[in-house]
């Protein structure tokens, strides 16, 4: 079975997704779609597929549709998509409020179909090794984990919408510090609290500049997270406990532990995997098989219920805020 897939905005990373879905077997880009006839046309042409006249067009062809438009636009195209019957992997995050989220992940539960939001690092392969280290207790009682992904990302002529302020809440971590929340949530279970601070300091852009986060996870568990949309590239996201410690280290091309009584950090080899291929060959393999997906909405909403914390507590001033969804 070839499952055909749509795709709604034709942006730089609609041609990454493009790109994935190229890579993945038994998939297939067959329609696409953009307000701008001359943008559909000129990407259909480039890319071999529809150019599809409608939304309701598109999503009348496809077995599942690739959203990749301002964040700010993901739930309405969700909820049009649940209507059609269209299963469903938006980018994230999947909202920019838990209400909104909430409406999202109501509209793919009442329609039955499915709902994915891409957050692909996860399934790096450090990542997953971690995480199965950690299930297996081999870092003793876990007692911290750490995330920092920042990147000279702005400010974006090609894509001048991130760097909108309503897009883009505490700045970096809407674009970047978003994955890291996915990543501690899947490596250490729900939080329960939160402080943050996020500040504008820098001339030229009116997005916040740098953000921090003070995590206290259900289980005890404490965490920081920190981005910038400012400072060189890092990718890093750790584990630490009573026994050992672990890193992924250049965005998911590394991982690193340390071992008590030796105390040494030591290299263990991995292979590299290409997260947003990964992601579209579960979709598709979700498709098929009618299961549902690892990153499902109730995933995607509980990292905007982070993501809606760290933006109330920065706004005052660091204050302690319980997450709610």
């Amino acid at each position: 079975m070839t499952v055909r897939l749509g795709l709604v905005g034709l942006g730089n990373w609609g041609k990454r997704l493009t790109n994935a879905v190229a890579a993945v077997d038994g998939a297939e880009l067959t329609a696409c779609f953009a307000r701008t006839a001359t943008t559909r046309e000129a990407f259909a042409a480039e890319v071999g597929c529809r150019a599809a006249h409608s939304l309701e067009d598109l999503l009348e062809t496809v077995d599942g549709v690739l959203i990749a438009t301002p964040h700010s636009s993901h739930v309405p195209l969700v909820e049009a998509a649940a209507a059609s019957g269209t299963h469903v992997m938006c980018e994230k995050p999947l909202a920019l409020d838990v209400a909104d989220g909430c409406k999202a992940v109501a509209a793919a539960d009442a329609a039955g179909v499915l709902l994915q939001v891409a957050h692909y690092r996860r399934r790096f392969a450090p990542v997953r090794r971690m995480k199965a280290m950690l299930d297996a207790g081999e870092f003793g009682t876990l007692l911290h984990v750490d995330g920092h992904f920042s990147k000279p990302f702005g400010p974006d002529p090609i894509r001048p919408w991130r760097d909108l302020p309503d897009e883009a809440p505490a700045g970096a971590m809407t674009a970047l510090g978003v994955h890291t929340v996915d990543d501690l949530l899947y490596l250490t279970g729900p939080l329960q609290r939160l402080w943050a601070l996020s500040s504008n300091t820098l001339p030229g852009s009116d997005l916040d500049d740098a953000t921090t986060a003070l995590l206290e996870f259900e289980s005890g568990v404490q965490g920081t997270i920190r981005t910038s949309l400012r400072t060189p590239t890092v990718a890093s996201v750790g584990v630490y406990g009573t026994a050992g410690a672990a890193r992924s280290e250049e965005d998911g091309h590394r991982l690193f532990c340390s071992f008590l009584p030796d105390d040494d950090w030591v290299e263990h080899p991995v292979e590299p995997v290409d997260g947003v291929v990964a992601n579209i060959a579960a979709f598709v393999d979700c498709i098929r098989t009618g299961t549902q997906p690892e990153t499902n909405g109730h995933a995607g909403l509980a990292v905007v219920a982070v993501m809606a914390a760290i933006v109330e507590s920065a706004a005052a001033g660091g204050a302690g805020v319980t997450i709610e969804v």
